[in-house]
């Protein structure tokens, strides 16, 4: 039997804790969605499978403080000038695409039988999606130590042991 410090450390790096607003995601980063797996010739995660209903659904959780869980992401530097990088998203990619996507207008919230798209909300609704923080941990790459794919791979399956079930095709070719 493992003992159970050798349980908890499943992850060869450590994740740190981040908030950062969707505006800042929507203004500022370069989000890779897909998140390729060269190794594996596919993409870590499913493609974008959210609802109409859930997509609308998740932008009521912001507006009324339900929690939301938080997502992983790697940001990715693939220089040691490029310090930005680009976010890897491990987990969180029908979340954070849906809040990019309200903000930027591509969907509509039915509100008293009304469609409002983002921009033509009243302020302080603005502001509460805008604004909200949502809660990530975040794996830095450190240039030239690259996380693997199966790091990657590892932290996803660690994350998703619950939750909307993937494809079981999917997950068995991880």
């Amino acid at each position: 039997m493992k003992t159970v410090r050798e349980l908890q450390t499943a992850l060869r790096f450590y994740p740190q804790e981040i908030n950062s607003s969707v505006e800042y995601f929507t203004k500022n980063c370069k989000i890779d969605f897909d998140v390729y797996l060269p190794s594996r010739g596919m993409n870590l995660q499913r493609d974008f499978v959210w609802s109409i209903e859930q997509k609308r659904e998740l932008i009521w959780s912001v507006l009324i403080r339900r929690n939301i869980p938080r997502m992983a992401m790697v940001n990715i530097v693939s220089d040691n000038k490029d310090i930005s990088g680009t976010y890897q998203v491990i987990d969180g990619k029908q979340r954070l695409s849906t809040m990019i996507d309200f903000y930027n207008d591509k969907f509509n919230l039915i509100i008293d039988d009304k469609s409002y798209l983002f921009s033509e909300l009243p302020t302080d609704y603005q502001s509460a999606v805008s604004k909200y923080m949502f809660p990530y941990y975040l794996v830095c790459e450190e240039y030239p130590n690259q996380i693997t794919d199966e790091d990657k791979i590892t932290w996803f399956k660690y994350i998703n042991y619950s939750g909307t079930p993937q494809d079981k095709k999917h997950m068995d070719t991880l």
